[in-house]
């Protein structure tokens, strides 16, 4: 599907000076690199539409998008670090609307950040994986104290989000994706969580306004340091969701480093069991996503047995996982 009628309509309402926009990728959003020719500024376009009618939710709202917005500017004065900072329109607003193939859709823009993109190589060490954990502990912390001027909508990572990955699971298998065996160990896994959640108090030093989408891909490196990109997911939830994402991405012997670097800056220590819950659920946040993907179909099949093995059955064995998987 061609979007360029729309980034044209969105470009139109920010003063820029002949701005040219590239098409990056069309998944939770239709984002574009655009370069302002006038000035030389980068700038990141997110047309809010997701790829498929399943993918969309709370987060392409217009009151969503302003809040993770709102949330972007007060995160960029406090950060020491690149942030990619909103970009009001002519009008002086964060938020944009084009009716875009007879829809309208929330439109916004970003300031880019230049950098590369990590890799597992980059934690390969205990003083990256502790910096890890120390970046994420500041986010939490910058958290606990934001005070939004109204209502912050975004989507919440509690029971009810838990309960939308095994329905989608469940859809998997009876669209013959996974077996009926793949998609039982998973449903007893997660039936092994949402029991152990129902026992987790959302206080304000485990509960907040979080990333949710901590990978690879969204952490930018630069000779400032790494930032962290990408907040279109992010929303509230138990701040063990974050860690447990961080910790998927440096390998098992360093992830104690991890979680020292959190704690010494957010305070409080996180349960393993819990974390190894979010590490779970993060990945099978992914499989859910991918599942309308005829593309990625394949991944999961050559994926999803490893995960059973490895995660699912110690996990229903009550064998710690952390530090292996």
């Amino acid at each position: 599907m061609d979007f360029t009628e729309c980034m044209k309509d969105a470009l139109a309402k920010y003063p820029f000076r002949k701005p040219v926009g590239e098409l990056i990728r069309h998944n939770e959003n239709v984002t574009y690199k655009v370069i302002e020719e006038a000035s030389g500024e980068t700038y990141l376009l997110r047309l809010h539409k997701p790829i498929a009618s399943s993918m969309a939710g709370v987060q392409n709202s217009i009151k969503a998008v302003q809040s993770e917005l709102d949330f972007l500017m007060a995160w960029s004065a406090h950060s020491a670090l690149p942030v990619q900072t909103p970009v009001p329109n002519r009008q002086g607003s964060l938020v944009t609307t084009v009716d875009c193939q007879h829809e309208e859709v929330a439109c916004s823009i970003l300031r880019w950040i230049d950098g590369e993109i990590v890799s597992k190589q980059d934690f390969n060490n205990e003083e990256s994986a502790r910096t890890l954990g120390i970046l994420i502990a500041d986010l939490h912390r910058f958290s606990q104290r934001y005070k939004p001027e109204s209502d912050m909508v975004r989507q919440s990572y509690g029971m009810e989000w838990t309960n939308s990955l095994l329905t989608k699971m469940r859809d998997g298998h009876e669209r013959g994706i996974l077996t009926a065996e793949e998609f039982r160990s998973i449903e007893l896994t997660l039936f092994m969580i949402m029991d152990r959640m129902n026992g987790w108090e959302k206080k304000q030093d485990s509960w907040g306004f979080i990333h949710a989408d901590l990978n690879y891909s969204n952490l930018i490196s630069s000779s400032k340091g790494i930032s962290f990109i990408d907040f279109g997911l992010s929303g509230h939830g138990y701040y063990a969701m974050d860690v447990a994402m961080g910790a998927l991405l440096v390998p098992g012997a360093y992830r104690d480093a991890l979680l020292s670097g959190y704690t010494s800056l957010h305070g409080k220590s996180i349960d393993h069991i819990q974390l190894e819950a979010f590490m779970f659920l993060a990945i099978m946040g992914y499989y859910a996503f991918v599942l309308d993907q005829p593309d990625k179909h394949s991944w999961i099949r050559s994926h999803i047995t490893g995960h059973i093995e490895h995660f699912c059955k110690p996990m229903l064995n009550h064998d710690r996982v952390f530090n292996t998987i």
